[in-house]
């Protein structure tokens, strides 16, 4: 039995899962799940990249014996750099930090907003890598030792391998990439004083990266299992296993600590009107171009949850939520987008209080109106790509953590008017390991291995009517 092992990083949570073919269906096995959390170290929001390579390696040395082929995916825009001397210069930085904003600042004296997505089709947000980079370039020492910049799958990749390369999806968040010859884009680089010799050469999914015989880490260095670029970007691995990679008529929302609403498109969508809706474009599985936009999304519902169980000192289970919500009467809706709903930290109740200048009679009333919220910004996303690509969706395919919510379901089918596919629960993962049995040769084509995954998975379908 062959088994792929594919990793799932999360902004809050990593998960690693065991993919295999027995008795012709496909199975998964969860081997590794774990929290982690940002620090605050040096005045800047960072990631603890050192403790996240040490769970995969030690969940890699767990299953050697078993596992043919490694591949990662992580969140988009952040990365690592990397010194002349092959080590990491510091600790990647989180997109949550604020300073991105002083770099979405200094972008504008070069080139406007307008000009940048022009170029780089991606929704303008300060947390986007170039504007990280503009600000490491201002205030870091570093800056001018970096041999490499590497997204963050690339960098675990390079310390499995030794190899640096940089994946397309994942290169397709970061505005720094050109979506018309797939490359970094000569224009932004060079107008910002950015060299393209930092940057791996573009790989696209699928690619074998290297094997862990020749690991940059001692411990990995007696096995040899193949790593492979998946569709790096967890997004892109995602919607890879939904309807919509095979339906236009059919919307994606990958509902989890971000929403990331939108559908499938021949070509990148880079106009006026796409800049003026905040809509994005990044690279697919196999060149396709998801047009969506970018939503703070379960994350508030995470921290209201966290904030209100400090205040509490108890636990408070999504039951407990979800049975609050359903009888709730309240109606109100604010902005999911506003500003204060972006920052590092932030208290709901006041940013809350502060939009509908009025609070709430009960705690558990604001879940109910980020529910709402969500829901009805999802409705006006979607009205909003139905514009410009001309024609209208028929039905979403949602995946991510938001599908375990019957209710957050419900909410969105009611509101957004269209029916709902729910599911697989673990999107990303079997797309991650879709990819590495094509690469691998177990699969025959990713036609016959997303056949074999999706008849293997448990999906609930909820009508409009």
């Amino acid at each position: 039995m062959k088994n792929s092992l594919a990793f799932d990083f999360g902004a809050t949570s990593i998960r690693a899962l065991l993919g295999y073919v027995k008795d012709g269906k496909f199975e998964t096995k969860e081997v590794m799940r774990m929290s982690h959390s940002r620090v605050d170290e040096d005045g800047r929001s960072r990631w603890q990249f050192e403790e996240l390579l040490k769970q995969v390696v030690q969940t890699i040395l767990e299953y050697k014996d078993c596992i043919d082929s490694i591949a990662i995916n992580t969140w988009g825009v952040d990365f690592g750099i990397v010194g002349k001397d092959g080590q990491l210069l510091e600790h990647p930085i989180s997109y949550r930090d604020a300073k991105h904003v002083e770099g979405f600042e200094i972008a504008k004296e070069v080139y406007s907003l307008k000009e940048i997505f022009m170029q780089t089709g991606n929704q303008i947000m300060p947390i986007n890598t170039l504007f990280q980079l503009l600000v490491l370039k201002k205030e870091s020492v570093n800056f001018n030792k970096i041999e490499h910049i590497l997204m963050l799958p690339d960098l675990f990749n390079y310390y499995l391998t030794g190899n640096v390369y940089t994946e397309m999806t994942i290169a397709s968040t970061s505005q720094l990439f050109d979506l018309a010859t797939q490359q970094f884009s000569d224009s932004i680089l060079n107008g910002y004083g950015l060299s393209k010799d930092m940057f791996g050469k573009v790989i696209e999914p699928g690619f074998v990266v290297g094997s862990t015989k020749n690991s940059l880490l001692t411990e990995l260095r007696n096995t040899d299992i193949k790593v492979v670029a998946s569709a790096s970007h967890d997004t892109a691995s995602a919607v890879l296993m939904t309807q919509a990679y095979t339906d236009k008529y059919t919307a994606f929302l990958s509902c989890g600590t971000w929403s990331l609403i939108g559908a499938i498109t021949d070509k990148a969508i880079i106009s006026e009107q796409a800049y003026a809706s905040s809509l994005t474009n990044e690279a697919g599985f196999n060149k396709t171009n998801m047009f969506f936009k970018n939503i703070t999304g379960l994350y508030i519902i995470e921290m209201l949850k966290s904030q209100l169980e400090r205040k509490y000192g108890r636990c408070i289970s999504f039951d407990e939520i979800n049975n609050y919500v359903k009888d709730s009467n309240v109606s109100d809706v604010v902005d999911v987008e506003n500003e204060c709903f972006a920052q590092n930290s932030f208290d709901v109740v006041a940013c809350v209080d502060e939009l509908l200048n009025k609070h709430q009679a009960h705690d558990f009333d604001y879940f109910k109106i980020i529910y709402l919220s969500l829901a009805y910004k999802y409705k006006e996303t979607l009205e909003s790509i139905e514009q410009i690509v001309g024609y209208k969706f028929n039905k979403i395919h949602m995946i991510g953590g938001g599908v375990k919510s019957k209710l957050l379901c419900s909410l969105i089918c009611s509101i957004v008017k269209k029916d709902l596919i729910c599911g697989p629960m673990e999107a990303t993962a079997y797309g991650n390991l879709l990819v590495q049995k094509c690469a691998t040769g177990e699969f025959k084509s990713i036609k016959e291995g997303r056949e074999l995954i999706l008849n293997s998975s448990t999906m609930e379908y909820i009508s409009s009517n």
